[in-house]
């Protein structure tokens, strides 16, 4: 079926402190879309009204949110199994969600008819005539692109999340032989219009949790120039600048400051429904990308689910 989804809308954590994590997501590249005594919305350059939400609690991971292709498409999602119903939702740009849990009990958001914001003002291209070639400050994250989530139960996970929003796999990643899978790629199925390489990355773990959200920034020198912004500051630096293979994706990752991966990410390649599937033999460790070998903490990462607090 072709997938209900348009992609992610946000990502939803939990921390202990506020103030550190707009800090954080400042110097990462996002601007304060709202923020209360409990909750954090913060916003990239786009016109999403917002791209991640931090609530007052224990370090962790609340949900993942999706924008649904039609607000029809709410009564169907409200039908399947845990589903909570259609709520109000509580955020900049309003609109209606439905929470529905995961085989692992993870929740996810489903939302639509959302207000757009106003973008921000685009970045200047042309040298003016006191300009120079040099860009300061933080990279302008633009929108949010995927997650990836860790389960002990892949293959169930895997059948069920192709089941419920009707991805489609993109590259599967083996050890050894082919049964020995540890990963798959699974991106949207719009037809014949173009997706990304993914939009959720489903790996093996020995326990449930997320191992780290990816928002793509402007352009390329944004995760170059970020890059050095952040390394000014003592944000925590966990992998990159490398490229992925498989995707064509240039990426940079960081830790915010209660050991919730982020990263910066843009990449050119571009699926569609009949883009090919492939079975990738890869090293331990992850070990398949440009650059590095992924440090040990890159491939053991995974933020724990943390109990809905509303």
């Amino acid at each position: 079926m072709a997938s209900p989804i348009n992609g992610m809308a946000f990502v939803r954590l939990s921390a202990p402190d506020l103030g550190r994590m707009q800090a954080f997501l400042e110097d990462f590249g996002m601007v304060v879309a709202h923020r209360d005594d409990k909750r954090l919305f913060m916003r990239g350059v786009g016109d999403a009204p917002f791209l991640h939400v931090t609530e007052l609690g224990d370090p962790g991971v609340l949900s993942f949110g999706y924008e649904l292709r039609d607000t029809s498409l709410l009564d169907d999602i409200a039908k399947l199994p845990d589903a909570q119903g259609i709520e109000t939702l509580d955020a900049p740009g309003g609109g209606r969600r439905v929470r529905l849990r995961d085989p692992n009990g993870f929740w996810l958001e489903l939302v639509a008819g959302q207000e757009r914001a106003s973008p921000l003002a685009p970045r200047v291209v042309v040298r003016g005539p006191d300009g120079e070639s040099r860009a300061l400050g933080p990279a302008r994250v633009v929108r949010i692109a995927h997650t990836a989530y860790a389960t002990p139960n892949l293959a169930d996970v895997i059948g069920w999340y192709q089941r419920t929003f009707g991805l489609l796999p993109t590259d599967e990643l083996f050890v050894g032989s082919p049964d020995n899978v540890i990963g798959q790629f699974d991106r949207l199925d719009h037809g014949d219009g173009l997706v990304d390489h993914h939009v959720i990355f489903l790996m093996r773990g020995q326990r449930a949790g997320m191992h780290h959200v990816s928002y793509q920034v402007e352009g390329v020198d944004d995760i170059f120039f970020g890059f050095d912004h952040m390394t000014r500051g003592t944000h925590d630096h966990v992998r990159g600048i490398g490229r992925h293979a498989l995707g064509s994706q240039i990426f940079n990752y960081w830790m915010s400051p209660f050991e919730q991966m982020h990263e910066h990410w843009i990449s050119h390649e571009k699926m569609n429904a009949s883009s090919r599937f492939n079975r990738i033999q890869i090293g331990e460790g992850m070990s398949y990308d440009t650059g590095e070998r992924p440090p040990e903490r890159f491939v053991k990462q995974v933020t724990p689910i943390v109990p809905w607090p509303l």
